[in-house]
């Protein structure tokens, strides 16, 4: 197992509170879907896409640490999949299609998954 300094210890749990954090803006704006012009609701999006900008500066970093572990790699490398699909799907575009049925059936169950995949690599990292 990887032996982590200070630093890299840090930014990684800071990495999976964004993650954590980020799982609840989705199930925020799922729940919220309705009341798309709500400022709050505004601020949670606009907070996402910012928190999903900070995971991916993260994962430049992260793959020179974790250059040796494949599993890692892969599972960084699903997420930037989980981006292009949201782009493909038009969550940010203008015009998005139906959100409720975008982050209820898509949306959460990937990043979910993802996350999921994600921590098994971190989880070990920060708990011992």
């Amino acid at each position: 197992m990887m032996r982590l300094n200070e630093e890299e210890f840090l930014v990684l749990q800071q990495y999976n509170g964004l993650l954590e954090s980020l799982e609840e803006a989705f199930l925020y704006l799922c729940d919220k879907a309705d009341q798309p012009e709500s400022s709050a609701v505004k601020q949670v999006k606009e907070d996402s896409y910012l928190a999903i900008s900070k995971i991916a500066e993260t994962h430049v970093v992260m793959v020179n640490w974790f250059s040796h572990d494949e599993d890692t790699l892969q599972a960084i490398g699903q997420f930037e999949g989980f981006i292009d699909e949201l782009e493909s799907l038009g969550h940010f575009s203008a015009h998005p299609i139906n959100e409720k049925e975008v982050f209820s059936t898509y949306l959460i169950p990937a990043f979910e998954e993802w996350k999921v995949d994600m921590q098994k690599q971190l989880l070990p990292l920060l708990t011992h």
